[in-house]
């Protein structure tokens, strides 16, 4: 900047260097206000988010205007280009502000339905006028959603402690703001505030966090996602959280953690999804928050997990650790859920899309989860019940009694002396024979998991409708209850609900109801030549 060319937002208010913007739907930092030479007037010298998107580095014709982190992130645009952004109030008004309209903005006539024959019938907007007249008391509001609104701060002369008191939940995501002290600026006066999402903006640090302690002490949710963050950026952020009970940080491309001794001791849930940290080891710099009890590390490429010692006793990690969340990774080994075990406090693993699923069935998979992880309440989102556990439980010493057999295990007491290697990879095996007794013989036949074996051949009959023959059906074990209610659906043309039961040959017919429509067949011990009952 030449020194006196002076760039104003329509409120009045003055750009800066280091100001945000945006230009044709892409957002950039301003580096550079004034004239460039041979042309005339007044240019701005802009960064891209994009780093492809511009033609240097901030050097033209042998000049240098500005300096880029990236080498053709820099361009020139015309100040007539920018979008500086508006203050908070007018993005609120924006939003939520009262639209004198009989159908309170909506356009009614982009409200239709096409049916079959590509016809379109229109469809009346119900409630539309009701919503927006509550929307547009803005002093009321709880939960604002600014997101994308081009704000880029707040003016010294709206009073937002008046004009929106009530504000407890804030997204402030994708705008264009450039500072925490401009972040601050807004929150210091929502006292009620304790929930901010700031992800997707291009935040400067303060030099010292601390300094803005005062504005961030009542916030205790803070959503970092998409930030460019590295993890020691996100600690000091932190830093100007003192009460800080989660934090999100997902999509930031972070590869390693660092400690966090005497910073975030607060925190009870901590969300690193999407990003590059596949060594588990570095998760463990989390071990000793006193308070975490969920951490969500979704997407990151794990392919183990291992606690410091081989013990298989509890680890002194993650002791209030009661949810964790490993969806989409590539855990592939049954060790890695041992060493999960050792989790004191785990109550709820989600594990989908991992490898590990894709060992057995998803039954057998869900039966070893269970039987090898003895505090998990919840698998998938899907309740353990006691019932279900004590099935998984000694199925697990039927299925492994051979090995443990030849291993050295005996029920004889005296004699029970398994070998390391087989406690290694069965360390619940001891524990379970004390809960449920050593398997019998008899018990530890190996049966096949092939899908011919697995079928049951049935009879499926409807008493109340006695036209209808009985139907025999080869059913697989793992088919749940509400996909065999499909099936039967379809196969009596049915339209109104129904309720099954089973008439057990083993149990000289007694009728069992088949009550929980996520169960698998094999739960009920459905055996071949038993008579499934459809009830209208």
């Amino acid at each position: 900047m030449t020194g006196d060319e002076a760039i104003l937002r329509e409120d009045g208010s003055k750009v800066a260097i280091g100001a945000r913007l945006e230009c044709e739907g892409y957002r950039a930092t301003l580096k550079y206000i004034g004239p460039v030479s041979p042309t005339k007037g007044i240019w701005l010298g802009v960064e891209w988010d994009d780093p492809d998107r511009g033609k240097h580095d901030g050097t033209h014709e042998c000049h240098t205007y500005f300096k880029t982190k990236h080498p053709k992130s820099g361009s020139f645009i015309r100040v007539k280009k920018a979008n500086f952004g508006v203050p908070f109030m007018t993005a609120v008004k924006d939003r939520y502000g009262k639209i004198e309209d009989e159908n309170a903005g909506v356009i009614t006539e982009e409200l239709y339905v096409v049916d079959e024959q590509n016809q379109q019938t229109v469809v009346e907007m119900v409630g539309a006028r009701k919503v927006n007249d509550l929307q547009s008391k803005v002093d009321a509001l709880k939960e604002v959603a600014l997101r994308g609104m081009s704000v880029y701060g707040t003016l010294e002369s709206h009073d937002l402690s008046v004009l929106v008191p009530s504000i407890e939940i804030l997204d402030l995501s994708q705008n264009l703001m450039s500072s925490w002290a401009q972040v601050a600026m807004i929150t210091k006066q929502l006292k009620n505030l304790n929930s901010l999402n700031v992800s997707e903006n291009n935040l400067e640090l303060p030099p010292d966090p601390k300094l803005l302690l005062s504005s961030f002490s009542h916030i205790k949710v803070l959503f970092l996602n998409r930030t460019g963050y590295s993890w020691q950026q996100i600690l000091q952020c932190c830093d100007m959280f003192p009460n800080l009970e989660q934090i999100h940080a997902c999509f930031n491309c972070i590869e390693k953690l660092s400690s966090v001794e005497g910073r975030i001791q607060n925190v009870r849930l901590v969300n690193l999804e999407s990003n590059k940290i596949s060594d588990w080891s570095q998760y463990l710099q989390l071990g000793h928050l006193p308070k975490l009890e969920t951490l969500i590390a979704s997407d990151n490429g794990i392919t183990a997990i291992q606690f410091p010692s081989n013990s298989s006793l509890a680890t002194d990690m993650f002791t209030q650790l009661h949810t964790l969340t490993l969806n989409n990774n590539g855990i592939s080994e049954w060790n890695s859920i041992n060493e999960l075990n050792k989790l004191a406090r785990l109550e709820e693993l989600r594990l989908k899309s991992n490898a590990i699923l894709d060992l057995a069935t998803p039954q057998t998979v869900r039966q070893l989860l269970i039987a090898k992880l003895k505090h998990a309440k919840l698998i998938n989102r899907t309740e353990v019940t006691s019932e279900e556990r004590k099935g998984a439980e000694i199925d697990y010493l039927k299925r492994f009694g051979p090995e443990w057999v030849k291993s050295g295990g005996s029920q004889d007491v005296n004699r029970n002396k398994p070998s390391a290697e087989f406690l290694k990879n069965h360390p619940r095996f001891q524990d379970l024979v004390q809960i449920w007794g050593a398997p019998e013989d008899s018990e530890m036949q190996q049966q096949s998991t092939s899908l011919k074996n697995s079928l049951i051949t049935v009879k499926i009959a409807c008493p109340s409708m006695p036209d209808k023959k009985v139907t025999e059906k080869k059913l697989p074990d793992t088919m749940t209850i509400q996909k065999l209610k499909a099936l039967i659906y379809r196969l009596y043309k049915l339209d109104t609900e129904i309720q099954l039961s089973y008439l057990s040959q083993k149990m000289n017919g007694e009728e069992i109801e088949l009550d929980n429509d996520q169960r698998f067949l094999s739960y009920y011990s459905i055996e071949p030549g038993d008579v499934i009952q459809v009830k209208l």
